[in-house]
């Protein structure tokens, strides 16, 4: 969860005022409001600090009421005024407590931006070489919709599964995503198609983007826009000149563990919690990414072993204490 230790949630002078008023009117006209919006004018008008839930909830309560103000009687001069609508909407602390909710709710809908993105990671997938099996990778297709013309799709994977991913671009550790880690993000409609990661340069809104998963891995296709970058993007796909995938995500859970043969710890992707976005790169280099996510996760995981691991070592250890154990026992005999 995000921190909001720099927003201030102490109602502003405007709104202890206007829910200062509303229960002064609700005293005299006995009408408006319910007994949650007279507690929330009591703690309002007493300057008591809310909630980030609290101002979430406020926010809502005048998007839904805002129409209270076609109201007869909620204006002064109109008969009627002030109306329940106008009282109610003044317990809550009137025009400046929606001003000041909705300044609230923009803060931390901002500060739960940052905090997702600290946690977003990328990782690229690079084709090496284009040969009849990494074409499958990154390619383009000409399809034709029943009546329509032929048109361009860039068909691709992001990622795939079971592959050391990570294997030699760091050095602290090797990474395999699991089958079926995305099975819970690609229906989601909430990923895009960007070029080279930049959200100036989008190929496929949700809608456009088909993901799938098989026994490959994270698997993508959308219709080339008309866009002019997006044409060139196809261009030099076609043309070998584009040679690589990736996708950012946001880990849901993991599994870390020694990689004896190595000697170094491995990171097995179990589940993906949000799929960002997902496209061709200029640069796919794995190690590249953002790795500050997954380096936090590895020192959790080397805090929580007992000792620091040398898987190598131990398994050359063990094997030096067999053939002695063996001479040994060829001695004895």
């Amino acid at each position: 969860m995000a921190s909001y230790d720099h927003i201030d949630f102490t109602p502003p002078s405007g709104v202890r005022s206007e829910a200062k008023r509303g229960l002064e009117w609700r005293g005299e006209f006995n009408r408006g409001g319910t007994a949650v919006g007279v507690a929330r004018a009591r703690d309002l008008s007493n300057g008591k600090s809310i909630s980030p839930d609290t101002a979430r909830r406020m926010k809502s309560y005048f998007a839904r009421h805002e129409v209270d103000k076609q109201g007869e009687g909620f204006k002064p001069g109109e008969t009627g005024f002030p109306s329940a609508g106008r009282i109610a909407w003044a317990l809550w602390g009137g025009d400046a407590g929606q001003a000041w909710s909705n300044k609230l709710v923009k803060q931390m809908d901002a500060a739960d931006e940052r905090a997702t993105m600290s946690n977003v990671e990328r990782r690229f997938l690079s084709l090496v070489a284009r040969t009849a099996d990494t074409l499958r990778m990154l390619r383009v297709e000409q399809r034709v919709a029943e009546g329509g013309e032929p048109r361009p799709w860039i068909v691709g994977y992001a990622a795939t599964f079971g592959r050391d991913s990570l294997d030699g671009a760091v050095g602290d550790f090797v990474e395999t995503i699991a089958p079926g880690a995305f099975r819970n993000v690609i229906d989601a409609g909430t990923c895009k198609a960007l070029w080279n990661h930049n959200s100036d340069y989008p190929l496929a809104s949700p809608r456009s983007l088909h993901l799938s998963e098989d026994e490959i891995g994270l698997r993508f296709e959308f219709p080339v826009s008309r866009a002019s970058y997006a044409l060139d993007v196809l261009h030099n796909i076609e043309d070998g000149v584009v040679e690589g995938n990736s996708f950012a995500f946001v880990c849901g859970r993991d599994r870390w563990e020694m990689d004896e043969e190595r000697g170094i710890p491995r990171r097995t992707v179990l589940e993906v919690a949000s799929l960002w976005d997902v496209g061709p790169v200029t640069y796919p280099a794995y190690g590249d990414g953002n790795l500050d996510v997954a380096m936090r996760s590895l020192d959790q995981f080397r805090r929580a072993a007992p000792r620091p691991i040398d898987a190598r070592r131990q398994a050359i250890n063990g094997r030096v204490a067999a053939i002695r154990a063996w001479m040994e026992d060829q001695r004895v005999r």
